[in-house]
């Protein structure tokens, strides 16, 4: 007789499936609209810890990822299709924009400023 065993147990069904990953372009587009709010956070509690300088700089390289952001998420349509990626795409552009529009016209009108103060 053989000592040998069966085994009649079933594999275990506790391995996880692998789930699907949303696609980097819906990340991008989620990144896109939450850098301005990130700034928007940055500004109200950061005034009194930081200097505004930094702050500002801080601000500025938010808002250009997240214009990155945004774009790259737009380019990704093609292949992933819009579901999950052109409303927070657009609406983080849109925010993006303009909160580059006002650090550029704020930018523009201090350094005219300084000139006409300065010489």
């Amino acid at each position: 007789m053989s000592n040998k065993t069966v085994n009649t147990e079933t594999p275990s069904t506790s391995a996880k499936p692998p789930r699907n990953k949303p696609p980097f372009a819906c990340q991008a587009a989620k990144g896109s609209w939450a850098s301005p709010v990130i700034v928007v956070v940055l500004f109200v509690f950061g005034s009194s810890v930081s200097s505004r300088v930094i702050l500002e700089l801080i601000a500025l390289v938010l808002i250009l990822v997240g214009l990155g952001l945004g774009t790259i998420a737009l380019f990704s349509i093609r292949q992933h299709g819009t579901k999950g990626i052109l409303a927070p795409a657009l609406v983080g552009l849109v925010i993006n924009g303009l909160l580059l529009f006002i650090f550029i016209t704020n930018f523009l009108a201090a350094r005219h400023q300084a000139m006409s103060h300065g010489g």
